[in-house]
C-alpha cells in the first residue's frame, strides 16, 4: 500500500505540525532537538511548513517537547535493556532514529494504515523496528507485541485527540495486555486547551474543523480515575524543562513565571507520566 498526504484525514494530518516544527528546528543555527531526519523528510514531502506555517512557539514546544519524551524512554531503556517500547499514533515521528536503543529493545510504531504507508515511504526501517497499522480504539492491535517484558508507551499528542471513553479503553487495553508492568508517558492537555483545539491556527490549517474538542484534564490523577492501575509518578513543564535556559530572554521570564505557576503551565507543554 501507498499513501500520500492527500490521503490522510484532518486528524492524521496533524503529523505534520510535530514534523514541520521538527524540521524548522533543525533548520535554525542553533536547534534544540536537532533532528535532521525530520527536516530531509518534510523536504521530500513537499513544502509542508508553508501550508502548516507554525509559530516561533509551536516550533519551540514541539522540539522541547520530543527532548522531554526522548529523555523519559532513553532513561527506561537504560534501565531495562530488554525495553519494548510503543509509540502511540507515531505519525512522522523519529524518535527511534534519535534515541537509537540497543538491539535487545523492540519498538512499535502505531498509526492507522495510510500513515503507517507514508511512514514506510519516508522513513528509512530500523532493525528491530515494528510498524504497527492499526487503530487505537479497536481490539487485537496488541496481541502481537510482547507481553512479559517491561515496556514503556509513549504519546505525543495522540491522545487528546480521541474522546474520553476511548481514551479509558486503551488505557485498561494496555494495562490488561502488558503483564511485566511498564510506564506511560504522554503529552495532556487541560480543558481549556482541549476545548480550543479548533481555535488553533496549525491544526485548523490541517483541516481540524473550528468546532473540535479533545480530550484534557486539570489534574493529572483523573488519569488514575480513568484506570486506576495506573499510578502516577510525576508531572513535566516545559516551562520548567532545561532547554527554558536557552529561550530568548522575553520568553525565559515567561517560562519562569509558568516554572512557578503550574496551573497556567499546564497550558504550554505539559508531560505527564504513570506507572502501571
Amino acid at each position: 500500500m501507498t499513501a500520500t498526504l492527500d490521503d490522510l484525514t484532518p486528524v492524521e494530518k496533524t503529523l505534520l505540525v510535530t514534523l514541520a516544527g521538527r524540521a524548522l528546528d533543525a533548520r535554525k543555527p542553533r536547534p534544540l532537538l536537532n533532528d535532521q531526519l525530520a527536516a530531509d523528510v518534510c523536504d521530500r514531502l513537499g513544502p509542508i511548513g508553508d501550508t502548516v506555517r507554525p509559530s516561533g512557539t509551536v516550533q519551540l514546544a514541539t522540539a522541547i517537547r520530543s527532548r522531554m519524551l526522548d529523555r523519559l524512554v532513553t532513561a527506561f531503556i537504560d534501565a531495562h535493556p530488554d525495553a519494548v517500547v510503543v509509540e502511540l499514533g507515531c505519525g512522522l515521528e523519529t524518535r527511534m532514529h534519535r534515541i537509537t536503543p540497543p538491539t535487545t529493545v523492540d519498538w512499535y510504531d502505531l498509526d492507522l494504515d495510510r500513515v503507517i504507508a507514508l511512514r514506510r515511504q519516508m522513513i528509512p526501517a530500523l532493525e528491530r523496528a515494528h510498524p504497527v497499522a492499526a487503530s487505537l480504539t479497536e481490539p487485537g492491535w496488541l496481541q502481537d507485541i510482547p507481553r512479559e517484558r517491561p515496556v514503556i508507551v509513549v504519546a505525543d499528542g495522540v491522545l487528546g485527540f480521541l474522546t474520553e471513553a476511548d481514551n479509558r479503553q486503551i488505557l485498561n487495553a494496555l494495562t490488561e495486555h502488558f503483564t511485566a508492568g511498564g510506564e506511560l508517558a504522554f503529552v495532556a492537555y487541560t480543558r481549556v486547551v482541549a476545548r480550543l483545539m479548533g481555535s488553533i491556527g496549525e491544526l485548523r490549517r490541517v483541516g481540524i474543523p473550528k468546532g473540535f474538542r479533545g480530550f484534557g484534564f486539570d489534574d493529572a490523577h483523573d488519569v488514575e480515575r480513568l484506570n486506576p492501575r495506573l499510578t502516577f509518578i510525576e508531572e513535566q513543564l516545559g516551562a520548567a524543562a532545561p532547554e527554558a535556559a536557552h529561550f530568548p530572554w522575553a520568553t525565559r521570564m515567561v517560562a519562569k513565571l509558568f516554572a512557578r505557576w503550574r496551573a497556567q503551565g499546564r497550558r504550554g507543554v505539559w508531560i505527564v507520566r504513570y506507572r502501571f
